[in-house]
């Protein structure tokens, strides 16, 4: 009887000691050390176009026949991860936020109030992925007024920069100089060195200026190769500054965006136009065509569904955030991607 009890006793031991080893190997094949490192450009998320944005009163054009939930519900509820915010320049000295004259109504009045909104939402959930938060400026031209002395007076791009500077702390910032680090320029650094690690960069976003022409100009006077900029700006190819491009065609433009995604650059795109007819159509082509070259945040008016209208945007695999079809590493998986705090 005492011989069986030993024996029992072995056999219950190799049993344990077989199963820590088994958990132990399982472990060790599930640790992120042996992995590919993700990146920020190994992701893509679902944006919203004019991301503060509310239906007019009474009648309207289809093209703003849409709203918005607020910008913390946006990414609470709906895995929203990239957002737009249109600034216009006030003599009173604040910066309002809205469409234009005719489509005024705007979860967030100000420019302060919708990058607190964020701020709150982003302080509550450090473990998401880096906003794109894209801003673009907005100006009142007279006719009979020159135009350089217009942007003068409202000194737009300077008051966006300082209100950034002011509202979102430079620790929860991904900066052209963050990326650039000691690469001569900011393309080189994409092209030799990839983007910032994701886990180094949760909690964080990224501002890029959604203006091309002589506003972008005027910026990249003030930061030249955009040094000590809190934004990046919308890229050309082949310009040294070249990070993150808008691209908004994803069907007729599908070579190019992969291309730019196989480079490592991040490409914003659209899934879809309020007037253009995608969401009465339940047509997906665009969206679809945006999903497959690999955009990083795939922009649309109807995030979430709504009354009356079939279409809506959701990322294959997103819980929020999924990775990305064209530049993820094979060992990407949405776990990885999205964590969340216990």
């Amino acid at each position: 009887m005492k011989a069986i009890s030993v024996l029992m006793v072995l056999i219950i031991t190799a049993g344990s000691i077989s199963g820590c080893l088994s958990q132990s190997e399982k472990i060790f094949s599930d640790n992120e050390d042996d992995m590919t490192p993700l990146r920020i450009n190994h992701i893509q998320v679902k944006g919203t176009h004019n991301s503060y944005h509310l239906e007019p009163l009474g009648p309207t054009l289809r093209a703003y026949e849409y709203s918005h939930q607020p910008l913390n519900i946006q990414a609470e509820e709906q895995g929203v991860r990239q957002f737009e915010i249109d600034v216009w320049w006030d003599a009173r000295g604040q910066l309002y936020v809205y469409h234009n004259q005719y489509d005024l109504r705007t979860t967030c009045i100000t420019f302060e109030e919708c990058l607190n909104t964020l701020l709150s939402w982003s302080n509550e959930n450090s473990e998401h992925v880096p906003f794109m938060i894209w801003i673009e400026p907005k100006e009142w031209v007279e006719q009979s007024t020159d135009n350089t002395a217009i942007v003068e007076l409202q000194n737009l791009l300077d008051s966006i920069e300082q209100e950034i500077i002011e509202f979102w702390p430079r620790n929860k910032t991904i900066t052209p100089d963050d990326v650039r680090k000691d690469s001569e320029t900011l393309s080189q650094a994409i092209m030799e060195n990839g983007w910032p690690l994701l886990d180094d960069s949760r909690g964080k976003a990224m501002f890029i200026l959604l203006s091309s022409g002589e506003l972008r100009q005027r910026y990249h006077e003030k930061f030249p190769g955009l040094n000590d900029a809190r934004m990046f700006t919308m890229s050309e190819a082949g310009s040294s500054e070249a990070a993150i491009f808008s691209n908004t065609d994803p069907v007729g433009n599908a070579d190019e965006i992969r291309a730019l995604v196989k480079d490592g650059y991040i490409v914003r795109s659209r899934a879809d136009n309020a007037e253009n007819g995608e969401a009465d159509d339940n047509n997906k082509t665009r969206l679809n065509a945006a999903i497959s070259v690999g955009a990083h945040s795939i922009s649309t008016d109807y995030p979430a569904k709504v009354d009356g209208i079939d279409y809506w945007v959701e990322i294959p695999e997103g819980n929020p955030v999924a990775c990305n079809p064209v530049s993820a590493p094979t060992d990407c998986t949405p776990e990885r991607i999205n964590k969340v705090l216990n």
